[in-house]
Parts: structure tokens; C-alpha cells; sequence
């Protein structure tokens, strides 16, 4: 194959590779860190933090086992919920 012959099939694979790299920052580094955040929330879950889960309910974590917590939704109410339930730590206010 000679430079005649490659010329015109640059453009294409420039617009390929740069569409990629677009794709790459807008859909999948973001999905990546979202779901990195998550699984380190999930790792560090300790007893005493208050959290929201993935239904929306709010509580506070009572015990942490090895695939489930026990949260506190109100005084004397306490739920079993699987540890990847946990969306996020509420706020500190």
C-alpha cells in the first residue's frame, strides 16, 4: 500500500479515534469513578455513620458484617439491609 492509497482513510480514523476519546470522558471515566466512590463507601462502613440507601431511607449503621449492616431508622428500629444498599453518607449538618 502506497501514501496515495492511505491519504484519503486518515480523516475517518482521526474522526474514530477522536470519538473515542470523547466517548471515554464523557461516558465511561465518570461511570468508573462513580462506581469506585461506591465500593469504597461500602468498604469503609463503620458503626455510627449515617447514611441514606439506595430505597431512600435514612439511618445510622448499628453493626457492619461481611455482606450486611444493620441500620437504625428510628429509636428501637433497626433494619437489615445487604452493605452494597448504602448510596451515600449523609451530610454532617
Amino acid at each position: 500500500m502506497d501514501l496515495g492509497q492511505i491519504g484519503p482513510v486518515l480523516p475517518g480514523l482521526a474522526m474514530l479515534v477522536a470519538v473515542t476519546i470523547i466517548f471515554w470522558f464523557v461516558v465511561i471515566r465518570p461511570t468508573r469513578k462513580s462506581q469506585h466512590d461506591h465500593a469504597e463507601l461500602v468498604d469503609n462502613l463503620t458503626p455510627g455513620d449515617s447514611i441514606i440507601s439506595v430505597g431512600g431511607i435514612h439511618g445510622t449503621v448499628r453493626k457492619v458484617r461481611e455482606e450486611s449492616i444493620d441500620l437504625e431508622i428510628a429509636d428501637g428500629i433497626i433494619m437489615t439491609l445487604d452493605r452494597r444498599a448504602a448510596r451515600r453518607q449523609q451530610d454532617k449538618s
